[in-house]
């Protein structure tokens, strides 16, 4: 029980985390990484550097929050447990999403600190939607592990 109750945290804090320490790193730095992935795909895609290093970064926004939505719903409804009542529903819906939210938008106010990075309604954007979609993921793994347990 302890553990089924504190995994989740520590994942939800490792994803915080992980997302501070990129958002930490200066705009060169960070560059650096995006343009590894960007030489290596240049070749396989007929698709201009620029475009292709713009699609990777804001895919990778969305993929660390669509992780951190899905790990947030674990969490929350592990210490939230709501009946299955419409209302309670929607609390175990946008409590994550809202949080999720929340982070990505401290995130991005963080950012405006590091040396050539931006604060931008876009990315905040682009992230609440990666925790809507870790949310929605997690509902339709829920759903499924339910319909298979009905006789």
């Amino acid at each position: 029980m302890y553990k089924r109750r504190v995994l989740p945290l520590l994942i939800t804090v490792f994803l915080m985390v992980f997302i501070f320490l990129q958002s930490a790193l200066p705009a060169d730095l960070s560059q650096q990484e995006s343009n590894a992935i960007v030489t290596l795909l240049t070749g396989l895609l007929p698709v201009a550097p620029k475009t292709l290093s713009f699609v990777i970064r804001k895919s990778a926004h969305f993929m660390e929050y669509l992780l951190l939505g899905m790990s947030l719903f674990v969490t929350v409804r592990e210490y939230f447990p709501v009946e299955e009542r419409i209302g309670a529903v929607r609390f175990g819906l946008l409590l994550p999403w809202g949080i999720g939210t929340l982070y990505a938008l401290t995130d991005e106010i963080h950012q405006r600190f590091v040396p050539g990075r931006s604060c931008e309604a876009r990315d905040v954007l682009i992230d609440s939607c990666g925790v809507a979609a870790g949310v929605l993921v997690m509902v339709l793994i829920r759903r499924a592990g339910e319909k298979k347990r009905r006789p």
